[in-house]
């Protein structure tokens, strides 16, 4: 987020649910920073997605776009500008053929959806963020799913390769498909060039993250 090159008023709003709270070091100008700590806290086992965004979506002021960030997830830095920009133009946006590393195994694959983006590659405003709402507080398992099949409104999706998932990083375990090794279609990756190719610089975050576990 540093890295962003969006010059405009952000809200960043983090949820933490975590039974220690994380410290948050990130300060910007123009960047207004809210930590929500939801309770009860997580424990081993718990998928506490929806009832996290619900405490983040109580914080949103009505009217204001909202882009999920996740907190494992590599962002280039033109993502919120380009974000941005296609809100313009649809209620629902987001970025189609997801790609996603993990830097537990070193695979990585580039899927084909095109009619939905994952989470972490969604932005929305309006009535769309009434309806993300309405799938978070029916506790659906993929919510990223539920929102792009079902929001009757206007949708837009691109290819920009701006957002890399990234699987596999110590700490809670996900849900998603790219998190099994096992993962159909990947492709080993064993001198980490294509993470380099994907992220730049920024890889080396990744690799000491993963040497540190």
């Amino acid at each position: 987020m540093a890295a962003q090159d969006y010059d405009g008023q952000v809200h960043w709003i983090v949820v933490d649910d975590g039974p220690q709270p994380q410290e948050i070091t990130f300060r910007r100008d123009h960047w207004e920073l809210e930590v929500v700590r939801p309770q009860p806290y997580w424990q081993p086992g718990e998928n506490t997605q929806a009832r996290n965004l619900l405490a983040g979506l109580d914080q949103v002021t009505d009217g204001a776009p909202l882009l999920i960030i996740e907190d494992d997830d590599h962002y280039a830095p033109s993502w919120l500008r380009m974000a941005d920009n296609a809100l313009g133009r649809a209620e629902l946006v987001g970025e189609t053929r997801a790609r996603y590393y993990n830097v537990n195994d070193w695979r990585w694959r580039e899927h084909n959806n095109t009619t939905h983006a994952s989470l972490c590659a969604t932005g929305m405003r309006g009535s769309a963020v009434s309806f993300f709402r309405s799938c978070c507080a029916s506790q659906h398992r993929f919510i990223d799913m539920t929102l792009w099949r079902n929001y009757p409104g206007n949708k837009r999706l691109f290819s920009s390769h701006l957002v890399t998932g990234i699987k596999g990083l110590p700490g809670r375990a996900g849900i998603g498909m790219g998190h099994r090794s096992s993962l159909h279609g990947s492709t080993p990756d064993p001198t980490r060039a294509r993470l380099r190719a994907w992220l730049g610089n920024d890889a080396d975050a990744y690799l000491s993250l993963v040497t540190q576990a």
